[in-house]
């Protein structure tokens, strides 16, 4: 498995690509379609991509024999991890746990959040030592809010 640093425009046009598939497939039963168009086009065209790489995020492509996925991250205090999406067939199989060591190697404590009712990131996360710290709503424009859950891992270093 490789995780490649995002610094061409082909890879940024290849996760905003990405990105279609992978939240239709992800965010179907959670939001609604209106929600998740205007989601993808405010941040993850290739804009809106480039502008958050501008900004200090570092994105990634995740691969295996092809594409499976993407992440991003933001290194403050904490590791922030932006984003892990993966295709639908690639997950259940470590990817995220092999991201989650990767980030080891900060030896930072890592947070995130995640949607209120993703039960299944939730879970993952959960049996990856991250635990629910804060609730928060976030207002990302056009009447959507982002009601998500605040989770951390934390490192004994």
């Amino acid at each position: 498995m490789q995780f490649i640093l995002v610094e061409t425009k082909e890879n940024i046009k290849k996760i905003a690509k990405m990105s279609k598939t992978i939240w239709n497939e992800a965010y179907k039963n959670i939001l609604s379609q209106d929600q998740i168009d205007y989601m993808l086009e405010t941040f993850l065209n290739k804009e809106a991509i480039k502008n958050q790489i501008n900004d200090g995020y570092q994105y990634y492509l995740i691969k295996d024999d092809k594409n499976c996925g993407f992440a991003s991250i933001k290194i403050e205090q904490k590791v922030f991890l932006s984003k892990f999406y993966i295709f639908e067939d690639y997950r259940n199989k470590g990817l995220l746990k092999q991201f989650i060591y990767k980030l080891k190697d900060y030896q930072k404590d890592i947070y995130l959040t995640v949607n209120k009712h993703n039960l299944k990131a939730i879970e993952s996360y959960k049996k990856l030592g991250f635990k629910s710290i804060d609730e928060v709503v976030t207002d990302i424009g056009c009447g959507y809010v982002m009601d998500d859950y605040v989770m951390e891992l934390s490192y004994e270093l």
